[in-house]
């Protein structure tokens, strides 16, 4: 009979620790991202280093370590998205007129354009076969830079999520996972990690070896 009370009380046990694993990870998923700015889940680093320092950090990172370029990707690191700006002194009296009219838009140039505060570059996982998204942001002051683990799709079916200025928007895309939105607790915990010691450690190492030969 005592055991059978022992085996009770143990049974017991296991499952209320499984309900507090099970709530804590529906807690974690409900309450883990913000609710302001464009991107209020990513894991971000700032980092003491230009922009520029990060950038040429990581092209020469992928040139030096070719599985990390996503395979169907030419471009190591992306340009800044460009576009029309309609509040510019050229647009904001014509830019109705060109739509109405269905006119063309003049020439982009740099006093009617704007581009993207953030920089987006794809890393890739060979083990897993998938695309990184992250992107880079300078500090206001320039002297440092945001570096920032977005989420992760599947090279089968990857497409960029992020399109211009919109925020990710992963309601109708499966495919698409958010860190620190759409991983359980333990498991975001665990790609933050792999994001650490597979990229964000290398960055860093790559931005050191630089400065330490002058580049």
């Amino acid at each position: 009979m005592t055991n059978i009370k022992k085996r009770n009380t143990y049974n017991l046990a296991l499952i209320a620790v499984g309900l507090f694993f099970v709530w804590t990870s529906f807690l974690w998923r409900l309450f883990s991202c913000g609710l302001a700015g464009s991107y209020p889940c990513v894991e971000s680093w700032d980092l003491k280093a230009t922009e520029d320092e990060v950038i040429n950090a990581i092209i020469e990172l992928k040139k030096d370590n070719p599985s990390l370029q996503p395979p169907n990707q030419a471009e190591l690191v992306s340009k800044r998205n460009v576009y029309y700006d309609l509040e510019s002194e050229e647009l904001k009296e014509s830019a109705l007129k060109y739509l109405l009219d269905s006119l063309p838009l003049p020439p982009m140039t740099k006093t009617n354009t704007k581009s993207d505060y953030w920089l987006h570059i794809d890393f890739y996982y060979p083990d897993t076969k998938e695309i990184v998204h992250t992107w880079t942001r300078p500090k206001f002051d320039s002297t440092g830079t945001t570096f920032a683990f977005v989420g992760i799709s599947s090279i089968k079916l990857e497409t960029r999520p992020l399109i211009g200025r919109q925020p990710v928007n992963t309601n109708n895309d499966n495919n698409f996972k958010e860190i620190n939105r759409d991983y359980g607790y333990f498991a975001n915990k665990v790609q933050i990690w792999k994001f650490k010691n597979n990229i964000l450690n290398l960055v860093k190492h790559k931005i050191e070896q630089r400065r330490k030969s002058g580049k």
